[in-house]
């Protein structure tokens, strides 16, 4: 009885060295870390541990989210002009609104625009540069309330139920050409270059010089750097 005993301690003592070193190979300030393989297409990528204290607090996090969006939508309605469902609001004056709640707005659009429930050009809005753009709704606030839910899942705080919103055209026009613009923003690197100079038929780009020869010997140090040397006292 004493030696199961002493097995069942060593075997925990085991199991929880193991957890150790396991979690030792994830940390990339260990000795022993090793570049972790990630299965971008897994259910739980890119989400805490089930269960987790990180999982209850993001579990609550997207309620809150859910709250904060559905209270911007609110407010939208409730100074656009426009008729349903595409009423609109320009952002100078929704930022002189919503600043006596909170100091988010941007966020939480950029938030409300990921979800399909309104639309906005550009990337960011900003202060006083962009006050003029319009804020846009592509569903009705009673459509809003009955199909936006908490989904309880940290990633992706709200899900919309049912099918998504029929574009206007003018809206439709922005988006598919904000992807097009986005997509070229993509490939502005090497290979992104050499792929739209070839599709537009042009020649590769040579250098205008050749390199400079590596430098051999050290040019002298300037006039100033020189070592001072003290003029002789006079006798």
């Amino acid at each position: 009885k004493l030696q199961m005993s002493t097995r069942d301690t060593i075997a925990r003592l085991n199991k929880v060295a193991a957890a150790n070193d396991e979690k030792l190979r994830k940390n990339p300030f260990s000795e022993t870390y090793t570049i972790q393989n990630f299965d971008t297409a897994a259910q739980d990528y890119g989400r805490p541990t089930a269960g987790s204290k990180t999982d209850a607090r993001g579990r609550r996090a997207s309620v809150h989210v859910c709250r904060e969006v559905l209270y911007l939508c609110e407010l939208i309605d409730q100074n656009a002009e426009g008729e349903d469902p595409n009423r609109w609001i320009k952002f100078g004056k929704l930022f002189t609104i919503y600043s006596y709640y909170s100091d988010k707005l941007v966020g939480m659009l950029i938030r409300a625009r990921k979800y399909g429930l309104l639309h906005f050009e550009g990337e960011m809005l900003y202060q006083r540069q962009d006050d003029n753009k319009n804020i846009t709704m592509l569903m009705s606030l009673a459509d809003i309330r009955e199909r936006m839910k908490a989904s309880g899942d940290p990633k992706n705080a709200v899900v919309i139920e049912g099918p998504p919103p029929v574009l206007p055209p003018a809206i439709k026009a922005a988006k598919e050409a904000e992807e097009a613009a986005a997509r070229e923003r993509k490939m502005s690197g090497a290979a992104g270059f050499a792929a739209i100079s070839a599709s537009k038929g042009a020649p590769p780009r040579r250098d205008r010089r050749p390199l400079d020869p590596p430098v051999t010997t050290l040019p002298p140090p300037p006039s100033f750097c020189m070592a001072f040397t003290p003029k002789p006292a006079d006798p």
